[in-house]
């Protein structure tokens, strides 16, 4: 028997693949930057579901049968854990952005304000999802675990007000908040304080600019990714409620048949196309984000530098020592000698006396050495230009000129 997905296994390789990017992306340091714990939780939680799918996918590419138990439950958890933290770090890093753009600083003002920031963060990121995948989750969770044919494990939840205003809880009001409150506070911030922001952001050794926007850049597509799903999936669990529609089974009756049950394809996409298009929503909106935060933050040159530091460093582990390379420069250049030009000493600064003869200059330095300018030019101050030297020697001192007087100013001149 086949594979149920016509596409296989396009799906399980690409959820493989975006793991291990969102891997790659963890593994450069702007990522790991204490400001940024939203963008961690996001691509922590969103490689592991992207990774338990991708397993699923392979296992149960063709068939619905009951078996793994403890890696369903444990799937079943991580995928409710990416579920909820999904919107949640949406919500941070719109939060932490306008927060920056605002106070023109990547840390707050006080010890006090950075403690309760923490709180909320973590609060936020990892508490509620735990909540949401442990309790929460178990208070209306029908089954052990449904295994669907083509897909693998999933979580079994009755159908309720109380799972319906959870699902909401967790699934739209956090994307609504940061589309709604810190989005636009961002962009609005940028519109009246653009000067002093981008000089914040030029100046500041934790985060460039191009940084800045491609964090937003996440927190807006992730935002139209978890948003919409969220809609969707309130009004899907509302339209195929049954009627009339109870706040809560009861403990008893929800957890009365907890054994695993199965769903064939078949029966996923029997409810027409609505249906269909959720169901592949839903496998395919994390791998899709998955590349795309891997498109902003994998490909810097930050990024290729770490990739090449792990290689070399798992090749040296290996016995393996990379060739050095060797830059081609070309045809080697003889060197080159200046010796000293002949009749050349050192070099002086000052002015001496002059006269002029005809269309010469003749400066007297020392006895028996005479520089000569060659047709000096004289402006109406009686200053001159020097326009050639040359040195003579003669055999005794130069006598008086008793010609025009020439000024001339401080040069320099080889005797």
């Amino acid at each position: 028997m086949g594979a149920v997905d016509p596409t296989y296994p396009l799906f399980p390789a690409a959820s493989i693949l975006a793991a291990v990017m969102l891997w790659l992306v963890l593994l450069t340091s702007f990522v790991r930057q204490n400001w940024n714990l939203g963008l961690v939780l996001l691509c922590f939680w969103l490689s592991l579901q992207n990774l338990v799918v991708g397993v699923d996918a392979i296992i149960w590419s063709d068939n619905a049968d009951i078996k793994y138990y403890v890696w369903c439950d444990i799937a079943c958890f991580l995928q409710n854990m990416a579920i909820a933290t999904q919107p949640m770090t949406t919500c941070i890093i719109a939060r932490r952005l306008y927060l920056i753009a605002s106070l023109k600083s990547i840390d707050l003002p006080s010890t006090k304000q950075k403690r309760w920031n923490q709180v909320i963060e973590w609060t936020a990121g990892v508490i509620i999802p735990v909540l949401n995948a442990g309790p929460l989750g178990y208070l209306i969770q029908t089954s052990r675990f449904d295994v669907i044919e083509g897909y693998g494990c999933s979580s079994d939840i009755s159908v309720s007000i109380l799972m319906i205003t959870l699902g909401i809880a967790f699934n739209v009001i956090p994307p609504l908040v940061s589309t709604v409150v810190y989005c636009p506070k961002v962009m609005w911030t940028f519109y009246r304080q653009r000067r002093d922001v981008n000089q914040f952001l030029h100046s500041s050794n934790s985060i460039s600019r191009q940084s800045y926007f491609r964090v937003f850049a996440v927190a807006v597509l992730d935002t139209l990714f978890t948003l919409p799903m969220g809609v969707v999936a309130s009004v899907f669990s509302i339209m195929l409620a049954p009627r009339p529609l109870p706040f809560y089974y009861g403990w008893k009756e929800t957890h009365s048949d907890w054994q695993p049950s199965s769903i064939s394809h078949a029966d996923v996409i029997s409810g027409g196309r609505f249906s269909v298009f959720v169901y592949y929503w839903s496998l395919w909106s994390g791998v899709i984000l998955s590349f795309y935060i891997f498109g902003l933050f994998g490909l810097t040159p930050e990024a290729r530098a770490s990739y090449q530091r792990i290689i070399y460093s798992l090749g040296v582990r290996l016995g393996w020592k990379p060739a050095e390379r060797v830059r081609d420069v070309g045809p080697e250049l003889e060197v080159i000698a200046f010796g000293e030009p002949a009749g050349m000493g050192e070099i002086t600064l000052g002015s001496w006396t002059s006269f002029v003869d005809g269309d010469r200059c003749y400066i007297e330095h020392e006895p028996q050495h005479v520089a000569i300018l060659e047709s000096p030019h004289k402006n109406s101050t009686g200053e001159g230009t020097l326009v050639g030297l040359s040195l003579v020697q003669t055999t005794e001192k130069l006598e008086e000129f008793n010609g025009p007087a020439l000024s001339l100013p401080p040069f320099a001149s080889s005797v």
